[in-house]
């Protein structure tokens, strides 16, 4: 009896660009059954990346479960599991499932015939010193509850101070970059202030909020005029910006932090939340893909790996060139989204021998929170025109745009029955 060839497609990775790759695959698929789809990631559930910020002052639901993405989906298989090995030439992955309270699982290999890398990024602390040791950071959802945790905490102790000097440590917090992360972070904390100086029986003008950044301006993404409207809108909040600023390291001196910054005298804080950039794991750099800045792969114009046809990196992990100039597409959720769906689109085609769709990134706009119920930013409109904003338009904007790509994955589902 003949056994069945199969063509397994591996997605490392449950972001923007894995997930609406996978569904879209799995879509495409349906009525293939010698395609097996292999979804991995280390989480059960798909992180809304882009709302971290929320989550950091608030109870705010920024997951969604991947059975509910997956369920129905026959043509997947979900591995939970921590990517630990590429092996781009003999075309697998290795996978570890950490250790149970019965066993130590060994690590497990998974080959496959056509590999979509979508592992997402790290946070770039650029060799600071103590700035590792010493920050937090906003990448995961852990990162934002203890954010969250801590920023209370640091009120509760502020409350029994007598020193006044030690109480302004404990209510001066410190947000290291100022674009689109670290302004929407700073604004949703700062906005949180006075209910926590009620909580706790504080002077509401005690707690500070403080945002560095290196460039001449916050927000470089939009123009001169958002980001003149953004700036009045944080000050009105209490929040100092110091653009031009570089911030060189940090100590710890009793038990106090200290944040070095050039120019400008040491800040003493108990708090530092670090958004300043991004990185790749070097698990992709040692798997032999080349590498450019940041450690993002070098892809073609179809967002194949350079030397590996069968290889294709989406998302942050994708060093992806604007057509027509050196730019590299930057690292945003609209655009993991495009390359996922374009990426399935393209499996399809190789799976059918035919030829492959060029990526042409499509920039629908940029939208920023300042706060809960404002938002500053600009939309693409038809004929090439833009609808810009600020206020609470804007932040009904920014939720929508949330709530699109969630409506779009689910409309992937094959038996898609218009509700959750």
């Amino acid at each position: 009896m003949n056994e069945t060839k199969h063509t397994d497609i591996v997605i490392l990775g449950a972001g923007y660009g894995g997930l609406s790759c996978v569904t879209r695959l799995s879509r495409k698929f349906r009525r293939d059954s010698s395609v097996r789809i292999h979804l991995v990631d280390r989480h059960t559930y798909h992180l809304l990346e882009t709302r971290l910020h929320e989550r950091a002052v608030r109870e705010s639901e920024i997951t969604v479960p991947l059975s509910r993405f997956l369920a129905k989906r026959n043509n997947v298989t979900f591995h939970l599991g921590e990517v630990t090995h590429i092996g781009l030439d003999d075309r697998h992955v290795e996978l570890d499932f950490g250790k149970t309270q019965t066993s130590t699982a060994q690590p497990r290999r998974i080959r496959y015939d056509y590999l979509v890398i979508a592992l997402g990024s790290k946070t770039n602390f650029y060799q600071i010193p103590g700035l590792e040791e010493h920050a937090f950071q906003l990448k995961e959802l852990e990162d934002s509850e203890r954010i969250r945790d801590h920023t209370e905490q640091m009120f509760a102790i502020a409350a029994s101070e007598t020193n006044r000097n030690r109480r302004k440590e404990f209510l001066r917090f410190v947000i290291g970059g100022g674009g689109l992360t670290g302004v929407e972070l700073a604004t949703e904390l700062a906005e949180r202030f006075d209910a926590l100086s009620e909580q706790y029986h504080l002077d509401p003008s005690e707690p500070e909020m403080v945002l560095i950044e290196l460039a001449d301006r916050i927000l470089s993404s939009l123009d001169g005029k958002q980001i003149a409207r953004s700036v009045e809108a944080m000050q009105a909040m209490g929040i100092q910006i110091h653009t031009g600023t570089r911030v060189t390291g940090m100590s710890e001196e009793d038990g106090r932090l200290l944040v070095l910054r050039n120019p400008g005298d040491p800040i003493p804080t108990r708090t530092m939340v670090w958004t300043g950039g991004i990185r790749i794991s070097d698990l992709i750099r040692r798997s032999g893909a080349e590498t450019g800045p940041q450690g993002r792969v070098v892809v073609n114009e179809f967002l194949q790996v350079k030397h590996y046809p069968e290889v294709f990196a989406i998302g942050d992990n994708a060093l992806a060139m604007q057509p027509g100039n050196d730019q590299a597409v930057p690292t945003a959720a609209q655009f993991a989204l495009q390359q996922g769906y374009l990426t399935a689109d393209n499996l399809r085609r190789l799976v059918g021998d035919r030829p492959l769709r060029r990526y042409k990134p499509k920039v629908l706009g940029e939208v920023v929170s300042l706060g809960k119920h404002l938002a500053v930013g600009w939309a693409a409109m038809p004929v090439g025109t833009q609808l810009r904003f600020i206020g609470f338009l804007g932040s009904l904007i920014k939720r929508a745009i949330s709530e699109r790509h969630l409506f779009l994955l689910w409309k992937e589902r094959q038996n898609w029955s218009g509700h959750w």
